[in-house]
């Protein structure tokens, strides 16, 4: 058996089925363990602790959520597998046990709460983080419910791989260093993946421009799009892009009016979307939502996508609606892998993460075991 799948099917926020291989565990009640203060103090960990060299009381408290990591995972476990009278706990152990080169756990949802949980740190209560485990358990999100998407196309076994990097930068927007992506990944490739990636940067970073190169036929396809820079989740309504029209892509106006004719709701109504803050003519912040990347990364048979982008993967946990953000829309319309970063990290840790995944890709290993193998690396 090459591959195995263990889905757990979340029908709503507090219900799950887990199934496997034919077997259902039927429907379960699912209580999300996982606090606001658990979601904050990983945030801080990654993006406050992990960037600054900060007092003693800063490494007391990093300590605390450092052994706090694995309860979460348990914490998690025991609320899918351990529900009812232990359903769902048998269905994971045939699960575990099957003899495969690959193993996948896919959480298929449509409520936000459900998929932005750290489903990452899930850890059997007497053993390890399934990540870490002999195969991988491979951790990915699908959101179902969702009418009307692509199927996503087949990604093609290639000998050399792609990569074009949009490193976006206004000046109206927070400063990030231009150079700690993509120098870190650029190291990581020439260490670890010499010769078997190639890559380019997109000048300027436009959407225009990113249009332009991907109809180019003289140049190499894409296989890879890397998004450096800023995300944001905003609230929008029609009148905010009459306002200032210049600010947002085209392709904004229209993808409100439809979400809002979906939920019924009056034209004032904002409807929460998620961007990307590429560059304009002149510099200055551009947002682009997915509906404007998603018919030309389909079309041009982009592979993967990453965004490296503080709030790309956010939710619309508010409107329990996933296809809010730019990672759900980008799922939706057929792209068939999405690596969204949730929170800023050390250059060293970007260059150790992203090393090793690209080397496992250019070894030709799938997408969801090149990320294992970088979350796994402990070099």
């Amino acid at each position: 058996m090459a591959s195995v799948e263990l889905i757990l099917h979340f029908s709503g926020p507090d219900e799950v089925n887990v199934s496997f291989d034919g077997t259902d565990s039927g429907q379960l009640a699912f209580t999300n363990p996982v606090t606001q203060k658990d979601r904050s103090d990983i945030r801080w960990y990654v993006e406050t602790y992990g960037a600054q060299s900060l007092a003693d009381p800063d490494d007391k408290e990093a300590r605390r959520i450092e052994a706090r990591l694995p309860e979460i995972g348990k914490a998690l476990f025991r609320a899918v597998f351990h529900a009812g009278e232990g359903e769902g706990k048998d269905v994971f152990r045939d699960f575990r046990d099957a003899k495969a080169k690959e193993r996948v756990l896919t959480l298929n949802a449509q409520d936000a709460s459900i998929l932005s949980l750290p489903w990452e740190l899930l850890h059997e209560p007497t053993g390890k983080f399934l990540f870490r485990d002999k195969p991988h358990i491979s951790i990915r999100r699908k959101i179902s419910g969702a009418t009307g998407g692509r199927k996503p196309f087949r990604v093609k076994a290639k000998k050399h791989l792609h990569l074009l990097f949009v490193v976006s930068r206004p000046t109206d927007a927070g400063f990030i260093d231009p150079r700690a992506d993509p120098q870190a990944v650029l190291a990581a490739l020439d260490t670890h993946a010499t010769g078997r990636v190639t890559w380019e940067f997109l000048y300027p970073p436009t959407l225009e421009s990113l249009v332009e190169r991907l109809n180019d036929d003289e140049l190499p396809a894409v296989d890879i799009l890397h998004f450096d820079g800023h995300g944001m989740f905003s609230a929008v309504s029609q009148a905010d892009i009459e306002k200032d029209p210049a600010l947002y892509a085209k392709s904004t106006l229209s993808e409100i009016q439809r979400e809002r004719q979906r939920r019924g709701t009056e034209s004032s109504q904002r409807v929460g979307v998620g961007f990307l803050l590429f560059e304009n003519d002149e510099g200055h912040k551009h947002l682009v939502s997915a509906a404007d990347l998603e018919d030309n990364l389909f079309r041009h048979e982009v592979g993967l996508v990453v965004l490296s982008a503080c709030q790309t993967a956010s939710m619309d946990a508010e409107a329990g609606d996933p296809m809010a953000s730019v990672a759900g829309k980008l799922t939706h319309a057929g792209i068939p892998a999405i690596l969204a970063m949730t929170h800023s990290v050390l250059v060293r840790t970007t260059e150790t993460l992203f090393g090793k995944f690209y080397q496992s890709l250019a070894k030709g290993h799938g997408i969801a075991t090149s990320l294992d193998d970088a979350r796994s690396f402990e070099g």
